[in-house]
């Protein structure tokens, strides 16, 4: 006698088939991650100067605009704080702001901003440096070019994501 299959269809494997959509005509919608090296004084010196002013916006625009070469839609734009400083407190303008040390604080801090300029999403890394007084130093001496002030200079990616 032949053994027959029994009356059953066969059983297979279930198999998914994805393929990545592409970027579709005016959806530019992207993330990006900067770091921005700021010193700061304590006590700021005078104390009465925006020495110790920042300005998130000015920093993802001058990224862009600069390291990416793109032109911005400044049709509208919009600078929240995700994170303030552990050692000290912002003063919010509109653009950007003071970072204020807590009294005789000395050493890192930073602060998180997401930046949007047209449909552009930044997020700003601030790298709060504060020491004593000033940053001084020889004449044409630029603090910000010192790598002990700051080690991975002025302005950085940290990462580019696009979708």
């Amino acid at each position: 006698m032949i053994d027959l299959p029994p009356d059953v269809p066969p059983q297979y494997a279930p198999v998914i088939i994805a393929q990545a959509t592409q970027t579709q005509q005016g959806d530019t919608k992207t993330d990006r991650t900067i770091g921005v090296c700021q010193l700061i004084e304590n006590p700021p010196i005078p104390p009465t100067t925006a020495v110790n002013s920042f300005t998130p916006l000015g920093s993802a625009s001058v990224f862009l605009e600069k390291q990416e070469h793109r032109k911005l839609d400044w049709s509208s734009w919009k600078v929240t704080v995700l994170q303030g400083p552990e050692h000290g407190t912002l003063e919010m303008g509109t653009r950007g702001g003071r970072y204020h040390p807590a009294p005789d604080y000395r050493g890192p801090d930073r602060a998180t901003f997401l930046v949007q300029i047209g449909n552009l999403k930044v997020k700003v890394l601030y790298f709060f440096k504060v020491q004593f007084g000033g940053f001084g130093g020889t004449e044409g001496y630029d603090p910000y070019l010192d790598k002990k002030n700051c080690p991975q200079g002025r302005l950085w990616k940290i990462s580019l994501n696009t979708n």
